[in-house]
């Protein structure tokens, strides 16, 4: 009976399921021969051989199941099963080959150590192996007494790490992979053109940390000891890990699986003859895979779902497309490819045996229904993120040309309203008085100006009155600190007269004086949109923007609690600093610039800076003045060399 026949028949019994009483947790799961019905599946501790026969002129499925231990060596495993034409082996975590034909004993391969990955073709298998200090890729043949056999090694390539390997790694913390192509004619044209490799006797791809490289060579004569000339050459580079590589020279593609749960897909274009390649993220964590269909179908399982990746080729982009089939079948742990049935068999956490069948159609398999729904609204949506992809530029274009001219009309009036304004600021330490020629403008927050506060006088004089405005009215900004003040006014005040804004400091005595920004605010109807735009004015300083800090006696007043008045206690001057005047300046244009008088007796000046006192004493020379400048204050003396600066006098 054929496998098919015999494992349907065991299906259809609902007999197939693993009874132990350690409670068996798989760590994998293999087709153990091509040509009868034998599955392997093994834990930590020991190895599961299910064998299913259908006697002559009977109904009933005989099962033989068989427990074989595994080698009990400290932190040694089962890492991969391989079937031969003649043999199952079995790869451990050591490096150490076992081999068994009859399903029931192991046996060791003692001339064949330290193994890092195993692969299978048509005549045999080749290894990664380490012996020594050199890693050696070798290829041997598959007999059937190779239980008891001596070495069938055929090829031996050294590959052997070095300081200029261009592959330098960590041998024993590694991962590895190996594929091994058989040497027909259409193998050898598929490696030329995917990866430009010539005609070649032996084709290995290999992985080593994640660099793919291909190794080929020519044999010279017929013997074993024959010499052989090989290349290597270095074919991709990837970040994680690779799991798994597939050729597949009938479809022209070749298959990598990485440890990120992506698959990167190479072949060559139909059109052009080059090599492309195409990486599909999955997106998810594989707990186990089989990727040896005969048509390039990946099937993995993430513990929730069974997934299918299969290829197809689009001639009409040049390309190939992945498409994904998921049937939910939750606790699924590990799973392996029937070629004779098509069929996913798979095992669960719970030691129960899956079937998955895919839905077929003239013999090939169909996609599901919701699956083949969600596609179509895939291609919906493409379609419609593509029209509006086409629209999308002309749209950015009006878009751009709009902005382009309100630019271009807000940069003209910015122009044209910077040169109207002359505007400067100046300090005072009482209320000043109104003159009757200006237009004293209040800000709006501020419902009264306090006394014993600091006060900024904000000139704005208009340089041509004949310039037309296209406003009547203008929103004027005052920014200083972390405060704006708004100030509403027409535009006849502002065109005929000039004004004086009045801005009252709150508590800025002994400290710097704040820095102001003067905008006007104008709403521009530009293209049936209105948008609002700040005009910058600059301030500039004068001769007078501190000159009236300063005084000769002390004016602020104390109210104590019953209303009397307190004067201010004197203070002792604990900050002296030595200055240089220049020669052009004399002690009674300091006296006219700070509004005070000398002091004949000791030649000096004393005079109130917002009531913190100062006291310049000079001393004159025949070229120089030099001085001393006290007070107690340090804001008083910056604002002292800020006032002879500003009136253009020179102080070193």
């Amino acid at each position: 009976a054929s496998q098919s026949t015999e494992f349907d028949d065991l299906c259809a019994l609902n007999r197939w399921t693993i009874e132990d009483d350690s409670l068996f947790q798989a760590c994998g799961f293999n087709v153990a021969h091509a040509g009868k019905s034998v599955f392997i599946t093994w834990n930590e501790h020991y190895l599961l051989n299910f064998r299913f026969k259908k006697p002559n002129e009977s109904s009933t499925v005989k099962i033989t199941r068989v427990r074989i231990p595994l080698p009990s060596r400290a932190e040694c495993y089962l890492c991969s099963v391989h079937t031969l034409r003649y043999n199952t082996m079995l790869l451990m975590s050591d490096g150490g080959i076992y081999c068994f034909l009859s399903f029931k004993a192991l046996h060791a391969k003692k001339w064949l150590k330290g193994v890092h990955c195993f692969a299978v073709f048509d005549q045999g298998f080749s290894v990664i192996r380490e012996e020594g200090n050199c890693l050696l890729l070798q290829t041997f043949l598959d007999l059937p007494s190779l239980e008891t056999a001596e070495s069938t090694l055929q090829h031996t390539f050294n590959i052997t790490y070095n300081d200029q390997s261009m592959f330098l790694c960590d041998w024993q913390h590694d991962a590895y992979t190996l594929t091994t192509l058989n040497s027909s004619e259409k193998e050898k044209q598929f490696m030329q053109r995917l990866f430009g490799i010539n005609a070649a006797n032996h084709i290995h791809v290999f992985s080593i940390a994640g660099h793919v490289f291909a190794l080929y060579a020519n044999s010279h004569g017929g013997s074993k000891r024959a010499k052989e000339s090989y290349y290597i050459k270095l074919l991709c580079v990837y970040a994680a890990s690779v799991r798994f590589i597939r050729l597949l020279p009938d479809r022209n593609i070749c298959l990598i699986l990485l440890s990120s749960g992506s698959v990167d897909v190479w072949y060559v274009s139909c059109l052009h003859g080059i090599k492309q390649r195409k990486i599909h993220h999955t997106g998810s964590e594989w707990l186990d895979y089989d990727a040896t269909s005969d048509n390039g179908d990946i099937y993995y399982t993430d513990g929730d779902h069974i997934v299918r990746l299969r290829l197809k080729y689009n001639c009409r982009h040049d390309e190939y497309n992945v498409e994904t089939f998921v049937k939910t079948v939750p606790g699924i742990q590990v799973c392996t490819w029937l070629k004779q049935s098509q069929q996913l068999v798979c095992l669960s956490i719970n030691n129960i045996f899956y079937r998955i069948v895919y839905e077929k159609i003239d013999g090939k398999a169909c996609p599901l229904k919701d699956d083949f729904r969600n596609v179509t609204q895939h291609m919906c949506q493409n379609t419609i993120a593509l029209k509006r992809y086409y629209r999308q530029k002309g749209l950015l274009y009006k878009a751009l040309k709009k902005e382009y001219e309100k630019l271009q009309l807000i940069s003209v009036g910015k122009g044209s309203i910077g040169e109207l304004l002359k505007t400067s600021g100046e300090f005072n330490y009482l209320i000043p008085g109104i003159n009757e020629k200006v237009e004293s403008l209040k800000p709006a927050q501020i419902r009264c100006f306090p006394k014993n506060d600091i006060h900024v006088v904000l000139s704005l004089i208009p340089n041509n009155t004949q310039t037309p405005l296209p406003y009547t009215h203008w929103q004027l900004l005052i920014c200083y600190d972390q405060h704006i003040y708004v100030q509403l006014f027409s535009l006849n005040i502002f065109m005929n007269r000039n004004c004086r804004i009045m801005v009252a400091l709150e508590t800025q005595k002994r400290k710097p004086m704040p820095h102001f920004g003067l905008y006007l605010l104008a709403f521009i109807d530009i293209q049936t949109q209105i948008s609002a735009v700040l005009f910058p004015i600059a301030i500039e300083q004068c001769t007078s923007t501190y000159h009236s800090l300063f005084s000769e006696n002390r004016t602020v007043e104390y109210l104590q609690m019953d209303g009397k008045i307190k004067y201010k206690k004197p203070s002792t001057l604990v900050i002296q600093q030595k200055i240089r005047l220049s020669s052009k300046l004399s002690i009674s244009q300091i006296t006219t610039l700070f509004n005070t008088i000398k002091n004949d007796s000791d030649n000096s000046i004393e005079f109130y800076c917002m009531d913190d006192k100062l006291r310049v004493q000079t001393c004159e020379s025949f070229r120089e003045t030099f001085g001393t400048l006290k007070s107690e204050v340090a804001s008083a003396i910056y604002l002292f060399k800020q006032h002879l600066f500003l009136n253009k006098i020179k102080l070193d």
